[in-house]
């Protein structure tokens, strides 16, 4: 029986059929041999829903070369407004804060004139998010800037690329915007890359602009990406989740009449989501996808019985 804990009570009570060589073309000396007291491992439609276990079929695939580059969240220029006083005088209000948000036309200081002695009030050019304030109550105002206000409902992936990686770059190429790793990217494309290198950092300035509503990206904010500098089609390929290690082969695990077995591959290019596969299968197999590791438990915990 499967002996990790990760599997329910149900799939607990797996049974082993006993199964004879595999059909497949593959050479020997590509594959893993069961031995004759090995068995493969059989899952009925109820056990595999259980243990979470999914199936693909083999076929072909784009995989696709990337090149990881880094950088941060950056305001879109012309969507920033810097906000002095119209006429010298005394801060007597205060109204916004950093943080804030304001709607186009709303007060944000109250002055009183250094001329008129009457009060005047600057309001936000547009609608946005005070990200600076340089200006408290009963100071004297000049032509410094007392606010910046940003509409921020889109932002910039300010991007560095080495040049070496930069041939071949063009605009409308995919980039995918990770805040970190552990989350599904965001993907984007560039509008933007420099002519030439920055002559301190030796590297090339990109763009890519991010629809911001939700207000997920902030200025300042360290972010890393994937450009998509080529896609290469193959014939076969296999999903990143599909590869096991067995006897330090890369490896899978089909589905067969009699359950699922491991089969060693001869890979080639892959990506963060493909494998290429060389040899070891044939177009239209079936393999173990979504949480293939368990069957690897359950092969491994047969061998030492």
């Amino acid at each position: 029986m499967i002996r990790t804990p990760f599997l329910t009570p149900a799939v607990l009570a797996l049974t082993l059929s006993a199964c004879g060589p595999s059909t497949s073309p593959v050479a020997p000396s590509d594959r893993i041999e069961a031995p004759a007291a090995r068995a493969a491992i059989k899952l009925d439609d109820q056990q595999r829903r259980d243990a979470g276990i999914e199936i693909a079929s083999v076929g072909a695939a784009s995989i696709i070369e990337v090149v990881p580059v880094y950088g941060h969240i950056a305001a879109v220029a012309d969507r920033v407004r810097h906000v002095a006083a119209r006429y010298p005088g005394i801060a007597r209000r205060v109204m916004k804060n950093i943080g804030d948000s304001v709607a186009a036309g709303e007060t944000l200081l109250i002055v009183e004139s250094n001329d008129s002695l009457q009060p005047y009030r600057i309001k936000a050019p547009i609608a946005g998010l005070v990200v600076e304030r340089h200006v408290n109550d009963g100071e004297a105002l000049g032509s410094d800037t007392l606010f910046v206000i940003a509409d921020l409902s889109q932002v910039w992936a300010q991007l560095e690329v080495f040049p070496r990686d930069a041939v071949g770059l063009q605009i409308g190429q995919r980039v995918d915007i990770h805040a970190d790793r552990t989350q599904a990217p965001v993907q984007a494309q560039l509008d933007y890359i420099a002519p030439s290198s920055d002559p301190q950092r030796r590297s090339i300035p990109l763009r890519a602009t991010l629809d911001n509503a939700s207000g997920r990206w902030r200025p300042g904010q360290f972010i890393s990406a994937d450009l998509e500098i080529a896609a290469h089609d193959v014939a076969l390929a296999v999903s990143q989740a599909a590869i096991q290690d067995l006897d330090g082969q890369a490896s899978v695990f089909v589905e067969t009449a009699a359950g699922f077995v491991p089969r060693a591959l001869r890979t080639g290019k892959r990506d963060r989501r493909h494998v290429e596969v060389i040899d070891g299968l044939q177009a239209g197999e079936r393999v173990a996808v979504g949480n293939s590791f368990l069957l690897k438990s359950e092969w491994l915990a047969e061998a030492e019985d």
